[in-house]
């Protein structure tokens, strides 16, 4: 038998360690969403007539993200609410995963863009990692599908970005700038907008929400259906071993992720602004980069 809600007299459905609290359906599901307005009241400034676009994979923590926005701002009259759906080209898991972002997109009636690695730079996924290996393709994956998303939503005139980036997913990337030594990039896991000119603002209003309680989330909210299955790929990247690291300090220590993103809040006011440096255009594709070529132009270039 459950033990009950500490706020109810109903059967609890999670237990948070972080918070010493049992919840049940109905106050699961306020404290979710209330972490995630708190955190856009606190850090986001998003106006009436703005053109909002969210980067929908149709997975858990995308598509959460994409109905809490609705649920939000989908009565504001002159906000624009639209979605971008990067296809890398993963057999027997991107397909599947698409399917859902474009059935939460026509129950929301959002309207979604879908772009392609095959038709935007040559190559699926699964041919780059034939080229480069299985242990960098999640490097390849992450710089351009960064790409092409910035491409993509300067060119539908986006105001902002919103990706579905977790606490799991921003305590873990904070670790991994330690552990690299850069920890100038510990800027982009601050909290509030990334601001950095010829870049999309980005914003990340489920940092605050650990990914246990996303998956919890979609599956007690009948309106959300999403794709759960891994990445084939997430195993040979380093952020498997520091994800396991930070989960068994999360469980030994309730709160430890937490604990990470206020250690960057408060030390990010110190360090170099990465907006400061001068950018330049890429001669190839025109995006903005420190060199005369954008690190994504490179690899596309090594791969050809």
């Amino acid at each position: 038998m459950n033990p009950k809600c500490d706020k109810c007299s109903e059967d609890s459905i999670i237990y948070q360690s972080y918070s010493g609290l049992h919840l049940c359906k109905k106050h699961f599901i306020e404290s979710v969403e209330s972490k995630v307005m708190k955190y856009i009241r606190k850090h986001i400034d998003i106006g009436n007539e703005e053109k909002l676009c969210v980067a929908l994979s149709g997975g858990k923590d995308s598509c959460v993200l994409l109905y809490l926005i609705d649920k939000i701002f989908g009565e504001w009259p002159n906000l624009d609410i639209i979605s971008i759906t990067i296809d890398e080209g993963i057999e027997n898991y991107r397909d599947e995963a698409i399917e859902y972002s474009k059935s939460l997109c026509e129950f929301l009636d959002i309207k979604q863009y879908i772009y392609s690695f095959k038709e935007e730079i040559g190559y699926s996924l699964d041919e780059i990692s034939d080229v480069v290996g299985k242990e960098r393709t999640c490097r390849y994956c992450g710089i351009l599908r960064r790409w092409l998303l910035n491409k993509k939503t300067k060119k539908k005139n986006v105001d902002k970005l919103a990706v579905g980036h977790n606490l799991d997913d921003e305590s873990q990337s904070a670790l991994m700038n330690f552990l690299s030594g850069e920890n100038f990039r510990l800027n982009r896991v601050a909290a509030g907008p990334s601001k950095k000119d010829g870049f999309i603002p980005r914003i990340k209003p489920l940092r605050e929400v650990p990914e246990k309680e996303i998956g919890l989330y979609a599956k007690v909210k009948e309106e959300v259906s999403s794709h759960f299955d891994e990445c084939p790929y997430s195993d040979w990247a380093l952020r498997g071993d520091v994800r396991d690291m930070l989960n068994w300090y999360e469980e030994k220590h309730p709160g430890t992720k937490y604990s990470v993103l206020r250690g960057v809040d408060r030390i990010s006011k110190n360090l170099t602004k990465e907006e400061n440096a001068k950018l330049q255009k890429c001669l190839r594709c025109g995006e903005p980069t420190n060199n005369q070529k954008c690190q994504a132009c490179k690899l596309i270039e090594n791969l050809n």
